[in-house]
Order: C-alpha cells, then structure tokens, then sequence
C-alpha cells in the first residue's frame, strides 16, 4: 500500500497527487504552470474528466481519546476501521477522511504506546490529515514528532507558532513551500485542499508542555491558508479545526459568511454538532469514535462549487453490530502491542460493591492525594484539590476492577505538586469551582495557612494563583494513588468515600 504524503512542487518536477491506499488512488496527472506570474492556477490537471458533476464523500472523527477497545458506547477503533474501508472501497478514489485532533490519550491501550498504534492504524486506514490538538500535547512534543515520523499523513496545525520565534512549529506541523502548511488531495478529478487548525486552547493544556508554543487566532490563518490552495488549483477546501463551533460561529464567522472553506470538521468540546451555514456543512461528534462525521454531495464543474446531498452522523451501535474487527488493524495491535498492554491493563486491583460515579471518582482522587500528602505534612492544613475535567469518564460499574479501568477513568499524566504556607485567602481563591478535600472553600479561614496538594495541570494554569508558589514536585500520578487504594483496601463500597 502506497504512503501518503504532502504533495511537492520544484521548478523542474511534474506535479503528482498522492493518494495513499490501494483502493484510492488518484487518477489526475498535476503539472505545473509555465510561470509563477501566470494568471492560470500553479496547480493544474488534465482537463480530461474535469466536467459534469462528481460524487464525493468526506469523513471525520474527533477526540477519539484512545478508544482502542469496544465498549457499551463505542465500537474501537477495529470495527469503526472496518466500516470506514468498507465505505472506502465502495467509493473507490471518491473520499477523504480527516481526523480533528485529541486522538491518542485516553486510555491505556493508547497512553502505554503513546500513541504509537493509533498513528500507524491511520496508515492502514488512509487518513489524509490528522490536525493537531490540545491533548497532543499531553506528552510534550516529543512524542509529536514520535508520532509525526511514523504517519504517512500530514500533522497540520497552520496556526501552531514557536513562542520564540513567531514561526511555524514545523518540528510538529508538516510543512512545505508550496502547500505551506496545508495539504491537497485529487479525489474523481477534484483537487481538494486540506486545512488544519487549532482553537486557543492554550489553557486547556499543561503549562510545562505548551510553553515552547503558542497558537495564534485562527480566521487569517485559514484565510491565508486557503487562498493558496485556491491558487494552486484546488476545486474546493475542507477545514478541519480542533476546536468547537456548537455554540456559535465566533471566530469562523467570515470564514463561514465567505464560504473560505465547503467544509468544517470540528472537535473539542465533545458536542454532537450538525450545522449548514451558508452552505457550508458543521459537524461535530462526541467524541471517542461514538460517531462518525460524514459528508456526501458532488462537486459541480459548471458552477464550480461543492454541492452537498446528506450530512450525517455514523452512529457506534450501527457499526457495533453490523461490522466485525478489521484483520489488519488486530494483526497490527497484536503482533507489536497487545502483549505489553495487556500485562499492565488486566491486572484485577480490587473491587466495587456498587457503580462509582464521577463526582466519588473526584473525591476518591482528592482522598488519596490527601492520605499521601498527610504522610509527611500536618493533616489538619492540608487541602486536596483536584479537577472534574481530569476525570474522563461518567462511572466505573460495580464488580472487578481493572488497572485499565483506573488508567481510563484518570489517563492524564498530571504529576502531584504539594504547595506550602498558602494563605487561607489564596486557597480560596485557588479552589475556585474545583471540589477539595477534606476542608471546603467555604470552610477556610483567612487567618491560617494551608498545605495544598494537587495536580500539576491545575496549579500550573495560567489562572493558577499558586504556580509560582515554592513546592515540592512528587513524581507521583493520582491513578497510581488510586490503584494502590483498591489493592491495598480489596472491596471498596463508593458510599464510604
């Protein structure tokens, strides 16, 4: 099977689109212009086939979050593969699929590879881009650039800057002179454009991993982006933005007023989103391969626009009971995976007489970074805190409990920081809307001083009051203190917490 890869152009090289996959390849033969200062496109095709109007099917997901495995609400990702190569196969050379970012962390038949199988799985799948988003960063950038040198697709993010520099981060984001940092596609003799672009969700990530970048606002991005896809020939652009538009176009307004891209894929905010706009379709899923973002319609040579007949949601029951587990996909897993993660996943750490739910999961974390922390600091000043958003899933059922459970429920490597000498009106203010343990905001008093233990994403905020704070850095994670809780306590009653 063919690789993927961003088209090139140099002065003395024909062009040639890159489809990657067997059953999609490109059937246009691109070439370059007689000059640069032409008024015709750089970026041009036979006209042969370029008439009438053509089927096309684009497909997305988004914040995946490492749902490698089936379950109750999602189908894993070697069902959902087997639909998506059947949908291929069944259009051949006539779809794209984009993937909209926080695809790798999550749970730990992702996190243990960082990341490693989901990547090399879009190969076998032929994604056509993978746009960066905030969770990419949750193992610094180095396993970007891991995961980037294993794809055989584009890593976009055209607004991801050095912070030093003011640059792109072509260490994480691909990047050529002639696409910048964009990609094209020729699907039945359409050239399609590929944009990929991040929300300003610098907050959203941990401080010590995003400090060497910064994101910039995204609409002159796009823009700029997409009028030199349009001078290079492409017939139509799809955006695909890790970030949400289901409460309001915002930023996208002109982008969506002026029709700049036919196309927006979204992710972020985990909303089930399907918009048209002037036209222009807006989907977003929930996230975890529960669904998946599909767009159908042709394009249309005579009026040189994309004109859209469905715009749908694949639902993870559907793909549950009617497809069955892609070969290649578990021959993948199983032969360089399988082994290392099961060892660790599968280990029964305990039990639950009953479901425990997300508010007691909280209040489990903040208890054990309590008992950890009263180990060697004065119990009656400590304050637990810990967030709601780092817990990432609604409850764990009743029965045995796996190692894998608590990685699912608490996949973030947030190191524990323990804060001294906070004044009581800091750590009022510090809690904010974050439940603690076992001294309540309300219950501080302003004239003594706290212990603070918590995690690193929270106190390395941005709108952190404490970040610059002197602390002691453990080394140790809240899941680890959770799975020693369950080993060392056996049954463990969530009413009890």
């Amino acid at each position: 099977m063919k690789k993927r890869r961003l088209l090139l152009i140099t002065a003395a090289l024909a062009l040639v689109v890159v489809s990657g996959g067997c059953k999609r390849k490109s059937s246009s033969s691109l070439t370059t212009s007689s000059s640069p200062s032409d008024s015709t496109s750089v970026f041009t095709t036979s006209e042969e086939g370029r008439v009438g109007q053509k089927q096309l099917s684009f497909y997305g997901i988004n914040d995946f979050h490492g749902a490698i495995m089936e379950s109750s609400s999602e189908p894993g990702i070697f069902k959902l593969g087997s639909y998506l190569k059947s949908e291929f196969a069944a259009k051949e050379n006539k779809t794209v699929f984009l993937n909209a970012g926080d695809f790798w962390q999550g749970s730990a038949d992702s996190n243990i590879n960082r990341g490693n199988f989901l990547t090399e799985a879009m190969n076998l799948l032929s994604l056509d881009a993978l746009t960066i988003g905030n969770h990419e960063f949750d193992w610094y950038d180095t396993a970007i650039e891991a995961n980037k040198a294993l794809a055989d697709y584009p890593f976009l993010g055209a607004n991801i800057m050095v912070r030093e520099t003011g640059e792109l981060a072509t260490n994480l984001v691909s990047y050529d002179d002639t696409f910048k940092a964009s990609a094209m596609v020729t699907r039945n003799n359409v050239n399609i454009g590929i944009i990929g672009t991040i929300g300003m969700l610098e907050g959203s990530i941990l401080a010590g991993a995003i400090a060497p970048y910064t994101f910039r606002p995204v609409a002159s991005y796009i823009e700029a982006e997409a009028a030199n896809l349009r001078a290079l020939g492409a017939d139509m652009v799809v955006l695909s933005t890790h970030d949400s538009l289901a409460n309001g176009l915002g930023a996208y307004s002109n982008i969506v007023d002026n029709k700049t891209v036919d196309i927006i894929f979204s992710g972020h905010q985990h909303a089930r989103d399907n918009q048209l706009i002037n036209n222009v379709p807006i989907m977003q899923t929930e996230g975890n391969g529960k669904q998946v973002m599909e767009v159908h319609g042709y394009y249309d040579f005579a009026l040189k626009e994309f004109k859209v007949t469905a715009r749908e949601f694949m639902e993870a029951s559907a793909i549950k009971t009617n497809y069955t587990e892609d070969q290649d996909l578990l021959n993948l897993f199983n032969s360089k995976y399988a082994e290392e993660i099961e060892q660790i996943k599968n280990e029964v750490i305990g039990s639950l007489t009953s479901t425990i739910n997300r508010n007691t999961l909280v209040k489990l974390a903040n208890r054990v970074m309590y008992e950890f922390a009263s180990l060697e600091y004065d119990p009656d000043k400590i304050i637990a805190v810990h967030n709601y958003g780092g817990v990432r899933v609604n409850e764990i059922p009743a029965g045995e409990v796996t190692y894998g459970d608590i990685y699912k429920a608490f996949p973030f490597d947030n190191e524990i920081k323990i804060f001294e000498d906070i004044s009581g009106s800091t750590a009022y203010s510090f809690i904010g809307n974050n439940p603690s343990y076992p001294i309540g905001k309300f219950d501080i008093d302003d004239n003594k001083d706290y212990t603070i233990v918590t995690i690193d994403y929270v106190s390395d905020s941005k709108y952190s009051n404490i970040r610059d704070y002197p602390h002691t850095v453990t080394g140790e994670y809240v899941r680890e203190l959770i799975a020693e809780f369950f080993r060392t306590n056996g049954e463990v009653n969530p009413y009890d917490i």
